[in-house]
């Protein structure tokens, strides 16, 4: 018999790195050396949080580069840099690099920001706490999604797939290799985690389980 799947939640312990850019020149030196948690940290804070309507930009550096810097082509691109395309972080950092040097080559640098409105690099540590809940076939794996916290969402389906270097999300893992749901499991990894919030992604999930069931 196939292990049943372990619902866990997690939480995002922020702390500060103690370094900050005012302006884009800034900003890039310190991409360059800042460390892998950090970059994950700003670029997918996003996807823990609930939201009411998807705000504009969905990273910390495009918000940062348009509302603080008023450079809104900028930003676009930066908002545009999908993390889920990449398996290593390592390779977001060189692509956010690469769109801002891209960028000051054809248009000037914005002025610095005044002082406290600069960027504030920090870092997160993933706090993971066992839910308790566990599935053994599909019907229970959908009545759990619906219940648990929209952290479990995150952790299991956005944050397995950069930080803990997998190649595909926990949910899908499982009905593919423990339940032998093929058609469910590739249903799930064909949606774009960069596209939906946590709970968008939840109703989608539960809607092709339930499909199945």
């Amino acid at each position: 018999m196939a292990e049943p799947f372990k619902f866990y939640e997690c939480i995002a312990m922020v702390k500060m790195t103690g370094r900050r850019a005012a302006d884009i020149m800034e900003l890039l030196e310190i991409l360059k050396t800042i460390s892998p948690e950090s970059i994950f940290h700003h670029m997918h804070q996003y996807f823990l949080k609930s939201h009411i309507v998807s705000p504009e930009y969905p990273n910390d550096f495009a918000v940062w580069v348009s509302s603080e810097l008023g450079d809104n082509s900028l930003a676009e691109g930066l908002a545009n840099l999908n993390p889920y395309d990449y398996e290593d972080i390592e390779d977001v950092r060189g692509e956010l690099l690469r769109i801002i040097v891209e960028h000051l080559r054809n248009c000037p640098p914005p002025s610095p920001v005044l002082p406290g409105k600069e960027f504030f690099f920090n870092e997160a540590v993933t706090i993971v706490i066992p839910t308790g809940l566990e599935a053994n076939n599909v019907g229970e794996f959908a009545k759990m999604l619906k219940e648990v916290d929209r952290s479990s969402i995150y952790f299991h389906f956005y944050e397995a797939r950069l930080r803990l270097a997998k190649k595909k999300d926990d949910f899908s893992s499982f009905l593919e290799d423990c339940l032998a749901c093929h058609p469910v499991a590739a249903g799930i990894k064909a949606l774009d985690p960069y596209m939906y919030s946590t709970e968008v992604l939840r109703e989608k999930i539960v809607g092709l389980l339930e499909g199945a069931a």
